[in-house]
Formats: C-alpha cells, structure tokens, sequence
C-alpha cells in the first residue's frame, strides 16, 4: 500500500458520493476522516464557487469573447481559403517544371569506356533482305556470276555473239 495515499479518503469519497452508511458512522467516530471530509468539502465549495464567479462575468467579458471566437474563426477561413488557392497552384507548378526538365536535352555521363553497341537482329534481316533484293542475282548465284564477269571482262563482248544472248537471257 502506498504510505502517502490517506486511508481514509476512500471512506470519505464513498460517503460524499453515495450515502454509504457504514462510511458515515465511521466518519462520524474517525478523527482523520472528519478532517478529511471538511477538506473534500472546502474543495468542492471552491470550485462551486469559481465555477459561479466564472458564470456571472460582465456581459462586456462574454462580447469580447465572442469576438475573439469570430476573428479566429475569419483568420481560419482566410486560411483555407489561401491554402486551397495555393496548393493546387504549387502542384501545377511542380508538375511544369518535372516535364520541362523532362525534356530537357541530357548530357551524357563522362565514360571512359565505350557504349555497347546494340545490334537489333530485325534490322539487320531487313537489311540482309534489301541487299538482297537489290543484287541481279541471287545469292547462291554469285560465285557463278563472278565466273562469268571474270570471263567477259577478258573476252571482248563485240567478238561473242552468243555471249550477248547469255547476258540478254540472264536480266
């Protein structure tokens, strides 16, 4: 048991709160609990009569109040008001400025060693098929193509006729 609780200010609360009569025939015979009930009753008597003083204030008091109330209720609406105007203001001005530093052309980093060149094997089938398609012969044809240049270009063309015909017949 706590040594600095009273023992007795249970007894007195039960008997000021409740008519508990075997608290108030003890109170009655109890030294200790008579000084503590008169101290119970001073307390309550003080706040009775600080809540009453705090009632009966002069009606100037209670205009003043309500003009404090009032100006702190205007300086609140102020404030929401300005902080629903700004916020969405700011948020459309963070916004501009992400995408203006967006695109925003960026300089590379400094790298010592060179990029990876990426090879994209689409590209370089559409290209295989370009070249293809832009050769006179097809691919698997070409050695014998070679042959055949290698040939006329030591065989002048005016002296073979039948070359002429080969060549007419290949385009």
């Amino acid at each position: 048991m706590n040594h600095e609780q009273n023992v007795h200010e249970p007894l007195v609360e039960r008997a000021l709160v409740g008519l508990d009569l075997a608290a108030e025939n003890h109170i009655a015979n109890c030294e200790p609990c008579q000084v503590e009930r008169e101290k119970m009753e001073d307390a309550l008597r003080q706040f009775g009569a600080a809540n009453r003083e705090y009632a009966m204030r002069p009606e100037s008091f209670w205009h003043q109040q309500a003009l404090r109330i009032e100006a702190a209720r205007r300086k609140s609406e102020t404030r929401s008001r300005l902080t629903a105007t700004l916020v969405p203001a700011v948020i459309v001005l963070l916004v501009a400025a992400f995408a203006v530093l967006d695109h925003a052309p960026h300089r590379p980093p400094v790298a010592t060693a060179k990029p990876a060149v990426q090879v994209d094997p689409d590209h370089e089938l559409l290209v295989g098929v370009e070249r293809t398609i832009q050769a006179d012969t097809p691919l698997a044809l070409e050695p014998a193509t070679l042959m055949v240049d290698e040939r006329d270009s030591s065989v002048p063309l005016s002296s073979t006729p039948e070359r002429k015909e080969i060549r007419s017949n290949a385009n």
